[in-house]
């Protein structure tokens, strides 16, 4: 029984120890922003409600992470593909898949820049601004 404590006790302060500490924080900010509403009204001021904000996704975001995983992915592939397949490959699995990805994350990064050159520059800055 001895030996099962530091296990038990290290699972329950990973996982319980920060949803304590989320819960108790966002009841206390709760608990002010609701008590600094109440001081307003008994002052006759009436707080204004705060809006919702839309979250807009950025566009050049998503493109620029979506190019980025598919190299990513392309170069995870063709690294596999030539340390199993080609001579270069043996003995040096690590390395050929380690340069492959790198030079497919390069690729696709360079391909991101050259999609987001040729945009009109107003709809980049419109894309900027809503980040």
């Amino acid at each position: 029984m001895e030996g099962l404590l530091i296990p038990i006790i290290a699972i329950i302060c990973t996982i319980g120890l920060p949803i304590i500490t989320g819960l108790v924080l966002g009841l206390r900010w709760m608990k002010t922003r609701n008590e600094e509403r109440m001081g307003l009204i008994n002052q006759g001021i009436i707080p204004p409600d705060t809006p919702k904000r839309k979250s807009d996704p950025n566009k050049m975001v998503s493109l620029r992470n979506g190019i980025v995983l598919i190299s990513l992915g392309i170069g995870i592939i063709v690294g596999f593909l030539c340390s199993e397949y080609l001579a270069i490959g043996h003995g040096n699995e690590f390395w050929v898949t380690g340069a492959s990805v790198v030079f497919f994350l390069g690729i696709g990064y360079l391909i991101y820049f050259l999609v987001t050159q040729k945009m009109p520059l107003t709809e980049q800055k419109a894309e900027q601004e809503q980040e």
